[in-house]
């Protein structure tokens, strides 16, 4: 089973966990934000969310494909729009 994108199903039912990606997007600093097996990089300079495993030696790390992400995709994936999603806003890496 694939889990890129797990971390979404996790923000819908953790507040804290929401307003930390949400502060990450309006930041205008780097950011990197982890769970058990997701590391999430914030490039505000780009505009983008970097979607990895944890760590390369990870037991996830063959069930999480790399993904670069829009923020203004991130944003709608995290208020549920996926159909709204531009093509090109979410590509592998």
């Amino acid at each position: 089973m694939i889990m890129t994108y797990d971390f979404i199903w996790t923000a819908k039912h953790n507040k804290d966990f929401r307003l930390q990606l949400d502060k990450a997007i309006l930041s205008d600093l780097n950011n990197e934000i982890c769970t058990d097996i997701h590391r999430l990089t914030f490039l505000p300079k780009s505009q983008v969310v970097i979607v990895t495993a944890k760590s390369d030696t990870s037991a996830f790390r063959n069930k999480i494909v790399p993904k670069k992400i829009t923020y203004q995709a991130l944003t709608k994936m995290l208020d549920g729009n996926w159909n709204n999603i531009a093509p090109g806003d979410i590509t592998d890496i």
